[in-house]
């Protein structure tokens, strides 16, 4: 409070520490002086009448102006304490300003972040197209904030079906702009092969796919988007054959096949340790796998989301391997059965965990 300061006798701008010092050396002297005026004998020790008389009354005046120090120090800190308090409220005035300030710009940032949501969602494939390429199918799609790093997607290429599910880097705003990019070239790669009566295979979409990205981050001559990217899956699933085609970029499948006997069996088909980032810019090739189905199979893509959710009494991640139990758990049931039993388990056991990432699970009966 010392940047307070005060105008005393009109003259001297004091801050509080120096009326202090300023008042209480004056009263000093006073009280000092008042007190030897008034112990001291003038009469005994003066031989001019004169003087004794002006001693006599100076020792009052003394004793007036010890009095008038102390009114003016109660007077000069009524006015600094006025000055607290005025300094105080311009202050309070200058916070709530900058309260509404910062209010009015998280509501705008909101309102952006909830428009970029509904985009984001225009994006991804609607329900209707979902049901007519897919039929008998679910999606758990859970994004950590307003917006996803996680996207699904979908399109169909020479009577077959091609079926993506991609976890960029990061979630929230960062994660759907990368995520805008990866649908914007999968589409885009789809287009050139339709218009050039090119056939594909998952690991030519994934090839193109991260070439796609190399290049657009390359352009920004940064190095702010080495790690930007994504982990994705491909299938491209051939019914008329019962077949199914897959490539994945740091992103597995499950597959639970259904049996007439014995219990279903789960196998998990690997990817390619490699993402789509510029890590590693040098020359690399996606591989793909192809396998054939029975009708009933069921076919899991998913992000890390739900495996890496921590909970439980220990506060642990989920893990994979309980993730891949579940699934082989719940794959006989219906979709609907499936979708609303990994939601009940993730909850119950995140509890009061907060959310880490983006959960998306794609489930496909074949």
């Amino acid at each position: 409070m010392d940047k307070i300061r005060i105008k005393v006798w009109g003259l001297f701008n004091l801050s509080k520490t120096q009326i202090l010092i300023f008042e209480m050396v004056f009263l000093s002297i006073f009280i000092l002086l008042t007190v030897f005026l008034f112990s001291y004998n003038f009469p005994e020790h003066l031989d001019s009448e004169a003087l004794a008389f002006h001693a006599k009354y100076t020792k009052y005046i003394s004793l007036i102006c010890t009095f008038l120090i102390i009114v003016e120090t109660q007077y000069l800190w009524s006015r600094f304490i006025q000055a607290q308090l005025d300094l105080i409220s311009e202050q309070k005035k200058e916070i709530e300003l900058q309260k509404e300030k910062i209010e009015s710009q998280n509501n705008n940032l909101k309102a952006s972040i909830r428009y970029a949501s509904r985009i984001q969602s225009a994006l991804l494939p609607s329900d209707i197209k979902m049901g007519r390429l897919l039929k008998d199918h679910f999606i758990y799609f859970k994004p950590r904030d307003v917006v996803s790093g996680d996207f699904y997607w979908i399109d169909e290429h020479r009577d077959k079906i091609i079926v993506a599910v991609a976890d960029c880097t990061g979630h929230g705003v960062p994660g759907a702009f990368v995520s805008v990019l990866g649908i914007s070239f999968l589409n885009g790669i789809i287009q050139n092969a339709i218009s050039h009566k090119e056939d594909l295979n998952p690991a030519i979409i994934l090839n193109r796919l991260r070439a796609k990205m190399l290049d657009s981050f390359i352009k920004s001559e940064t190095d702010s988007g080495i790690y930007d990217g994504m982990d994705i899956s491909v299938c491209i699933i051939d019914k008329k054959n019962k077949s199914i085609d897959f490539s994945g970029a740091m992103h597995p499948i499950c597959v639970v096949k259904k049996l007439q006997e014995g219990k279903p069996e789960i196998q998990k088909l690997r990817t390619d340790v490699h993402s789509i980032s510029l890590i590693g810019t040098g020359e690399y090739a996606y591989n793909s796998v192809s396998f054939s189905f029975d009708k009933g199979d069921m076919i899991y893509m998913y992000s890390d989301g739900f495996a890496d959710q921590f909970g439980g009494k220990d506060g642990k991640k989920y893990l994979s391997r309980n993730f891949e139990y579940l699934l082989l758990k719940v794959a006989n049931e219906p979709l609907e059965t499936q979708n609303r039993i990994l939601q009940e388990k993730i909850a119950k056991w995140q509890g009061n965990f907060k959310q880490v990432d983006d959960i998306l699970v794609l489930g496909i009966r074949v």
